[in-house]
């Protein structure tokens, strides 16, 4: 971080640099807050992950155990998909630096040179030598290593316990959709139990998320902003090189947004789900007495559980559709001050 928002500061470099040093360094502070939020939040999810791996050890029903393998299959797949970004993120640097190291000096220098006097006729802000810029690079692809997986291994990980959590709430559904009458005072008793426990773990996961989902809802849609304005400004040009940057830079931010706002959205839904069970269950059937219990976990049930950033935003796809309006008509200004 202290690399890139140096360059930013002294500004030596271009507006062009100055914008991917704005990029990363958002990375980089995005990366840094998602190493601290969990740290902070330690004992809310070590109580997320123990009744993981207890609910994956004592369940023994096919019928739940399948609803759990279905979407741990869905978490499996999204971690996938990030770490082939993450691989390709990466190993663009890693090209770039096995190219520095193995370049000469002399040829790095003129290319140095080159690529300064095409840009402003002045010299790098703190890399002047080939030597230093061989190290920066290096030390570049060392850093968006540990940045892509911390960034996007957190994104996983969120997916994965909030998945986890809707499987519960499936399976909390399926019991009492399914429950005997002769065994209805007992079905109620762990139904309520258990949909207690699932309400303190999305509480859990609210608290422990809730930061750092804010700080990355407000850098990815300045970045998105100032991606778009770039991708304007090339497009007359014809600069393909900033274009495909640009296009890249928003189909990853577009990607993780995606992440998150499915998944708080499916967490609303599945938990309000349960409402629906409990209704169409066969508490017609049961005496009065108990039937006016399904009333209390029917009323508790269709409170949604929710994801927000900050307390304040609720993450699910509306969000995600807002935050792509209110992008696109910022780059509409964007493009009619560009045009004038």
């Amino acid at each position: 971080m202290s690399i890139y928002f140096t360059e930013i500061y002294l500004h030596c470099n271009g507006a062009k640099n100055s914008f991917d040093s704005v990029v990363t360094g958002c990375a980089a502070s995005l990366a840094l807050t998602r190493l601290i939020a969990p740290r902070i939040h330690r004992e809310e999810l070590l109580e997320i992950v123990t009744s993981m791996i207890d609910d994956w050890v004592v369940q023994k029903d096919k019928k739940v155990r399948w609803i759990m393998k279905k979407y741990a299959t869905m978490s499996t797949r999204v971690t996938v998909l990030t770490f082939i970004l993450v691989a390709i993120i990466v190993g663009g640097y890693a090209v770039m630096a096995i190219t520095a190291v193995t370049a000469k000096t002399g040829q790095l220098d003129n290319e140095i040179n080159v690529n300064v006097s095409h840009e402003n006729g002045s010299q790098p802000c703190m890399f002047r030598s080939a030597s230093s810029h061989q190290a920066l690079i290096v030390i570049q692809a060392m850093q968006m290593f540990t940045t892509g997986i911390l960034t996007f291994g957190t994104t996983s990980f969120f997916f994965g316990l909030t998945m986890h959590l809707c499987a519960q709430f499936d399976a909390l559904s399926l019991k009492i959709s399914e429950f005997r009458v002769s065994e209805a005072r007992r079905v109620i008793a762990e139904a309520v139990q258990r949909h207690c426990h699932l309400i303190r773990l999305a509480e859990c996961m609210e608290e422990s998320f809730n930061a750092s989902v804010l700080i990355y809802l407000f850098v990815t849609s300045t970045l998105m902003c100032v991606e778009g304005y770039i991708l304007i400004a090339s497009l007359p040009i014809g600069n393909l090189r900033l274009i495909i940057h640009s296009i890249s830079v928003l189909l990853l931010m577009l990607i993780q947004l995606s992440f998150y706002t499915f998944a708080g959205d499916y967490l609303e839904m599945r938990s309000t789900a349960l409402s629906y069970a409990t209704y169409d269950c066969d508490w017609y059937d049961l005496p009065a007495s108990i039937a006016k219990d399904f009333q209390i976990i029917l009323m508790r049930a269709s409170i949604p559980h929710q994801l927000t950033a900050g307390k304040f935003v609720v993450m699910n796809m509306i969000t995600f559709k807002d935050i792509l309006k209110s992008t696109a008509s910022y780059l509409s200004v964007l493009r009619v001050m560009l045009g004038e």
